[in-house]
């Protein structure tokens, strides 16, 4: 009898444990990230407005374009810090701050160069508004593109950025997108391999945030008057050497 009970403890054991070593394990449950706000991006005042962008300045620009942009996205780590608690960075990668912003910016005649601003450009100190100007200022790049990426639920992600103008120290425009993942049907035939640049919320909000960027720097070139290009007293331009003959002597 009490061999009975043994064989029966054993083939229990060995039940269960066959039953959890077969067992599917368990997806690692979403948690949020901190969130980067407004105030990561600029000291001054912000106000925006949703899934689009606001230039802040409705009078005309001189002298703005041609111009470079320095780009760069802020995070937030959960690393501490004795100032705020959080610690902020840039994050650089060339495939998103160099190729993207290139390929979008690409047939604006008036920028006349995009480049990424990077953690080491801020000259070893800790990663702040003011600091990132300073940095950007000190590249020589007159327009600072600064932005974010939020991930607010597991399908639902927001993007946030600011334009600066460097010379004068003041915010250009603001701007916001916001996506929801749209549900793949199972009897799609695409279901087993979505398209995530379609589908996911991360995927969508890149690409409308990229749009109204452009949308946003094109609107400003068109607002923006040409510097007055003043040549120096008593500055003539020399006449040809030769008098023009056309067609040419062959």
């Amino acid at each position: 009898m009490k061999k009975r009970i043994v064989n029966a403890m054993l083939l229990t054991a060995c039940i269960v444990v066959m039953s959890s070593g077969c067992s599917k394990p368990k997806e690692n449950p979403w948690m949020p990230r901190p969130r980067v706000d407004w105030a990561d991006l600029s000291i001054h005042a912000i106000s925006y407005d949703e899934n689009s962008y606001r230039i802040l300045n409705k009078q005309t620009t001189k002298g703005l374009f041609p111009a470079a942009i320095a780009v760069t996205r802020v995070a937030v780590t959960d690393l501490p810090t004795a100032v705020s608690g959080l610690n902020t960075k840039l994050v650089r990668d060339p495939r998103n701050e160099f190729l993207q912003w290139n390929e979008a910016f690409d047939d604006q005649m008036a920028i006349s160069e995009v480049f990424p601003l990077a953690q080491r450009d801020l000259g070893g100190a800790e990663t702040s508004p003011q600091q990132i100007t300073r940095a950007i200022t000190a590249l020589h790049a007159r327009i600072g593109f600064v932005y974010a990426f939020n991930e607010l639920s597991p399908d639902e992600t927001e993007m946030i950025g600011t334009l600066i103008d460097t010379k004068e120290n003041r915010i250009l425009a603001t701007l916001h997108a916001h996506a929801v993942s749209i549900p793949v049907d199972k009897d799609d035939p695409e279901a087993k391999n979505p398209d995530l640049w379609k589908v996911d919320s991360r995927g969508i909000v890149r690409l409308r945030f990229a749009k109204l960027a452009h949308a946003c720097i094109r609107e400003m070139i068109l607002r923006d008057e040409p510097a007055e290009v003043e040549s120096s007293a008593g500055w003539k331009p020399l006449p040809p050497s030769r008098p023009a003959v056309w067609p040419p002597r062959g």
